[in-house]
């Protein structure tokens, strides 16, 4: 509660505008200058155009039809109609290119945030929900491309005709136009009264609309956990609940843009009554042409549209502008970067040495304490421990998914915080117990670490882990078509295929993350006969509950609370008297 109170102070704190959001966001349509130029000058011609008609018809009323003169009539009409015609070519010319610029510098923003989500440290991602950072992609980015689109066609063009309007109403009868402008204050307090409260609005329809997002990636994402459960119910509700907080956050926004419009829909008819009470007497006492008193109801209707229709733009921009902070949010996060002067790592042997390494994931609560342990070249490493020992923990500041807050962690007596991050994780082969395949074949999914690998280097390592013989069986072999995360493949297929794809790249550093806890008994035992294999000669490090999975390692270090508790080999953990002993009767 206390963080919504806050969250809502500081939208009803912020400004309506922020000058470097506007000026930033328009550093993307830049490279696209010269169509935007060519697009602001047919802009110039469509306003002209407009503001043209109206005139021709006053023109043709005083000095045509009045006067009796056919042949000028005739003429005024051709014209009439000539402008209406380049009216149109000049308006779908603006908009044409004003899309185009729109759409590309939209689509050069959404590259550049993707490709920054992807230097993005893991520390973002454990705060940010997947949901609502979709959410900045698409919806945010796309409300951006709307408001280049349309938003700057109809601020430039309607600017123009106002000015147009007005220049023309003040030349013709400059009594009656300030008559007719003592509307102005009126419209200029309704704008400014609620340029706050629409803002503020549509910052709050923004974070409603990522809060649905995150809850409906979540649920589709969880469905079989939902229906296992049988909580379909409950998560009707909750979704209901978000969704109905989305509404309200709309419809906030449209009652304060439906009550605005009206208003100036009442100014704009006073405006007419002024015309035609004062011009319309002016009329009556032969003081004011009768083209003329049409010319002003024309303009003035005309007046008021623009008025009307940049009130709409305003609101447009308004949420575009809350969507640019949300995506320059993430832009300006820090990314995951190499400390300067970074090295790049040589093929390394695999001598890995961790010297009193200490982590936290919060400041005031520390994960490791103190870790030393030394892994020679080739050899196995296991780690043991209870959930939540911090084994998981080691693995990702190997990877360097997380800096460490003490030591260091040495690879062939490099400090791997003074190397670069492509070439120590391009060393380092990663098998989760969450195996993750994205769309696409058998073979794009193994090849993803290794594109330039060779058919055969392909099959090899499939052989390896045993994963041949289900590939070929598939529908199309290697060029089978898996859905998101394997979803046409059991469990065990779909971690063998991870286990070929972490093979495949040939890493001097192999971990396995509880790789094989969600696979069968049999799948296990063929796993098994491959990793005698695969961890000959390549430094490893096994994390498992499964310790009949970790019994042939070199050396097994067991972990709790973020200590190395014990340490040695299964035949001497196994003979004293500790938690190793513990688990392992646990899981016989």
């Amino acid at each position: 509660m206390d963080h919504m109170i806050h969250q809502s102070q500081m939208l009803d704190e912020a400004a309506p505008i922020d000058p470097k959001v506007m000026r930033r966001l328009f550093s993307y349509i830049w490279p696209f200058r010269w169509k935007a130029s060519a697009a602001l000058l047919l802009m110039v011609l469509s306003s002209v155009t407009t503001l043209a008609g109206p005139y021709i018809v006053k023109v043709a009323i005083d000095t045509a039809i009045g006067a009796g003169d056919l042949s000028r009539l005739n003429l005024l009409v051709t014209l009439f109609l000539l402008t209406h015609l380049l009216n149109w070519l000049t308006s779908f010319g603006q908009q044409y290119l004003m899309a185009v610029v729109g759409h590309s510098a939209i689509y050069t923003l959404r590259r550049q945030l993707f490709q920054h989500l992807q230097k993005l440290p893991f520390r973002f991602y454990d705060k940010q929900p997947t949901g609502k950072i979709m959410s900045r992609v698409t919806n945010d980015t796309e409300a951006l491309t709307e408001m280049i689109s349309g938003g700057v066609s109809h601020i430039v063009g309607d600017s123009l005709i106002l000015v147009g309007i007005i220049i023309i109403m003040l030349r013709e009868h400059w009594q009656l136009a300030l008559l007719t402008f003592t509307t102005l204050p009126f419209l200029f307090f309704a704008a400014t009264y609620f340029r706050n409260k629409v803002l503020r609005a549509y910052r709050q329809v923004r974070e409603k609309i990522a809060d649905v997002n995150t809850n409906l990636q979540e649920s589709i994402s969880g469905v079989r956990v939902t229906q296992s459960f049988a909580r379909e119910g409950e998560n009707a509700v909750r979704f209901d609940r978000i969704n109905l907080e989305n509404y309200d956050a709309n419809m906030q926004a449209i009652s304060l843009f439906s009550l605005f419009l009206p208003f100036i829909e009442v100014i704009g008819a006073v405006g007419t009554a002024i015309v035609l009470w004062y011009g319309g007497g002016q009329v009556v006492q032969m003081l004011l042409p009768i083209g003329t008193l049409y010319l002003f109801l024309d303009y003035v209707a005309r007046f008021y549209a623009p008025i009307r229709d940049l009130s709409q733009v305003y609101n447009s921009l308004q949420s575009a502008l809350a969507a640019a902070e949300k995506v320059f949010g993430i832009i300006d996060t820090e990314p995951e970067e190499d400390v300067p002067g970074a090295l790049d790592l040589p093929r390394v042997r695999g001598h890995l040495v961790f010297e009193d390494v200490r982590f936290g994931y919060e400041k005031d609560r520390e994960v490791l304490r103190g870790i030393s342990f030394e892994i020679p070249a080739g050899h196995t490493l296991a780690v043991v421990g209870p959930t939540g020992a911090g084994k998981t923990t080691l693995v990702n500041l190997l990877c360097r998914f997380y800096n460490g807050t003490g030591g260091r962690v040495l690879l062939d007596d490099y400090d791997i915080a003074g190397v670069s991050l492509a070439s120590l994780r391009s060393q380092v082969g990663l098998v989760l117990q969450d195996t993750f395949l994205f769309n696409g074949t058998v073979r794009e999914n193994i090849m993803f670490g290794s594109p330039g690998a060779s058919e055969q280097e392909l099959i090899n390592a499939a052989k390896a882990v045993h994963a041949h013989p289900f590939i070929t069986a598939l529908p199309e072999g290697y060029d089978t078509e898996i859905q998101e995360r394997g979803g046409l493949l059991s469990t065990g297929q779909r971690q063998l295929i991870a286990f070929a794809r972490a093979l495949l790249r040939d890493p001097a550093i192999l971990i396995l993350d509880e790789a094989t806890a969600s696979v069968d008994t049999r799948t296990e035992a063929q796993i098994q006969e491959a990793l005698k294999v695969l961890l000959a000669g390549r430094t490893s490090i096994i994390i498992a509950h499964r310790l009949s999975t970790v019994e042939f390692a070199d050396q097994i270090i067991v972990m709790d609370d973020g200590r190395i508790i014990q340490e040695g080999t299964h035949s001497e953990l196994a003979c004293i008297p500790g938690l190793y002993r513990e688990l392992l009767h646990k899981t016989q």
